[in-house]
C-alpha cells in the first residue's frame, strides 16, 4: 500500500512543478520581424508589426523594396497594355482614314463623270457616227481637178508659184503611175503623203500673206489630193 501511495505524491509533486515553470513563461505569438510601414501605415510595416516606418528594419526594408519591384513591374505591365492599346487603335484610325480616303477619291470621280456625262448628253448612235466619219472626208476632187486616168492635176494658182514647184514636179512624176495601175504602190504612197505634206507647211508658212480664201481653197486642194491618192488626210 506505501508504494503505490508513494507514486501517487511523486506524480502530484511533478505536476506542481510543472505548472510552476510554465507560469514563469508566458505565452508569446508567433509574428514575423517587424518591418517597414510605407504602404499607408498598415502596408507591409503594420503587417510585420513595426510601426517603427519604412527601412526600420532590414526584413522591412527587404519588403518595401519587394512591394516597389513588384509595384514597378505592375505599371510597367499597365503602361505597356496602354501602350499596345494605343498602338492598335492608332493603326485602326490610320486604316480607316485610308479607306475614307479612298472612298472620297472615286466617289468623286463618279460624281465628275455622271456631270460630264450629262452635259455631254446621250453617246451617239452608229448611225450618227457613220455620218460623222463621212463628214470628215475631204470633199472629192472633180475630174477637171485631178483625171485619175492620166493623173494630171490642175493646180490652184497659189500652188502654181515656184515656191511649190519641187513638190509638183516631184509628185507629177509619182502620179504618172497611178493611170497605168489606177493606184499607187506602196512607196509611191509614201512619197506622195510626204510630198503633199511638205506642200502644206510651206502653204501654212505664207497664211499671213494670202487672202483667206485663197489659203482654205489650196489647203482644202491638197487635203483631197492626198486622200484620193493615199487615203489620208494630211497630218
Amino acid at each position: 500500500m506505501k508504494r503505490p501511495a508513494l507514486m501517487v505524491a511523486v506524480l502530484l509533486l511533478m505536476s506542481v512543478a510543472f505548472g510552476q515553470q510554465q507560469s514563469e513563461a508566458p505565452y508569446q505569438p508567433a509574428v514575423a520581424p517587424p518591418s517597414m510601414g510605407g504602404y499607408g501605415g498598415g502596408g507591409y510595416g503594420g503587417f510585420y508589426g513595426g510601426g517603427g516606418g519604412v527601412g526600420s528594419t532590414a526584413a522591412g526594408s527587404a519588403a518595401t523594396g519587394m512591394a516597389n519591384v513588384i509595384s514597378s513591374r505592375g505599371s510597367a505591365n499597365l503602361n505597356n497594355s496602354a501602350a499596345a492599346v494605343n498602338m492598335t487603335q492608332a493603326q485602326k484610325n490610320e486604316i480607316e482614314n485610308h479607306q475614307q480616303y479612298t472612298d472620297t477619291y472615286f466617289n468623286m470621280r463618279a460624281t465628275n463623270k455622271a456631270a460630264r456625262a450629262a452635259e455631254e448628253g446621250p453617246p451617239p448612235t452608229p448611225d450618227q457616227l457613220a455620218r460623222i466619219a463621212h463628214e470628215g472626208v475631204p470633199k472629192p476632187l472633180s475630174p477637171s481637178q485631178f483625171n485619175n486616168v492620166s493623173g494630171q492635176i490642175a493646180w490652184p494658182q497659189v500652188l502654181q508659184t515656184d515656191t511649190f514647184a519641187s513638190e509638183r514636179q516631184q509628185l507629177e512624176s509619182v502620179l504618172g503611175s497611178y493611170s497605168q495601175m489606177g493606184s499607187l504602190n506602196y512607196a509611191d504612197q509614201v512619197k506622195a503623203r510626204k510630198l503633199i505634206n511638205d506642200m502644206s507647211e510651206k502653204l501654212k508658212a505664207q497664211v499671213r500673206d494670202l487672202p483667206p480664201p485663197d489659203y482654205m481653197a489650196c489647203k482644202s486642194f491638197l487635203n483631197s489630193l492626198i486622200y484620193a491618192t493615199t487615203k489620208v488626210q494630211l497630218s
